[in-house]
């Protein structure tokens, strides 16, 4: 089989490579659509028809619209062939019309399952957004690493194509992104880096300073009197005051890890 398709094809690439001998390797295409929908001497129809049921429609077709009706046949063999033939392209329709009908209800399916799990947001033009980064491929093998960031921006809403598509310009070097889905983008929120939110961080500190020095002062004074305390308790009875051992006013200082938080 394959050396009779070449000696089909030689020819058909030789008398092209006359004109073009060094592009018509790009042209294989076209030429094998010409086998494909030439009529078989030996079978009575194309190459296309015995495997698909119908004639692929070429630019010619298009343009001098549907074909005219063939010849009647004449013998019982040809009436054969033609009811085969007739029954095949409609179990081909039947089929194809079936898978139709099971393809648009999975679409529904697929879309309302997608649906449940996407959170619509609005978004207008020029609105800042983080636009999702997707992994470049070399091969079969991915460029991003679990370490390399998803999303990459501050990038503005230039042009609303659509209800979910926008043209997204990037902000750092001014290149046009072209046309992005929402769903491939998330809001970009700036930090407001004020002086009023600088001076209550500095009062919040100061104020948990305050009180942690507060609470040291505190802890020390009651280790400070419980010292004291067991000092006299454990100090012999004497009567001569001169010769009592003399209490320090020292005062020891509790690490602060042993501080309660």
């Amino acid at each position: 089989m394959t050396e009779r398709v070449n000696r089909t094809l030689k020819p058909l690439i030789s008398i092209y490579a006359q004109q073009r001998p060094n592009s018509w390797d790009n042209e294989i295409q076209k030429l094998a659509f010409a086998i494909r929908t030439a009529v078989n001497d030996t079978t009575g129809e194309t190459p296309a028809f015995m495997m698909f049921g119908r004639d692929p429609r070429g630019p010619l077709d298009s343009l001098i619209g549907e074909t005219t009706e063939e010849a009647q046949p004449t013998t019982s063999e040809h009436r054969q062939i033609q009811e085969c033939k007739n029954n095949l392209i409609n179990n081909l329709r039947w089929a194809y019309n079936i898978v139709r009908e099971h393809s648009e209800i999975e679409k529904i399916k697929q879309k309302e399952n997608y649906d449940q799990h996407t959170t619509q947001r609005q978004y207008n033009e020029g609105d800042l957004v983080w636009v999702a980064s997707p992994a470049a491929y070399i091969g079969e093998n991915s460029m991003g690493g679990k370490l390399q960031p998803h999303y990459y921006g501050p990038c503005r809403l230039i042009k609303q194509l659509s209800p979910n598509t926008f043209t997204v310009c990037r902000l750092s070097d001014n290149v046009n992104v072209g046309a992005t889905n929402t769903d491939r983008i998330k809001p970009y929120i700036e930090l407001n880096r004020n002086n009023r939110g600088t001076t209550t961080t500095t009062k919040d500190q100061s104020a948990h300073e305050k009180q942690t020095e507060t609470l040291i002062n505190n802890q020390e004074a009651r280790l400070s009197d419980l010292y004291l305390r067991n000092v006299k308790r454990n100090q012999p009875p004497t009567g001569n005051n001169s010769s009592q051992r003399r209490v320090s006013d020292r005062q020891r200082r509790v690490p602060m890890r042993y501080i309660e938080n």
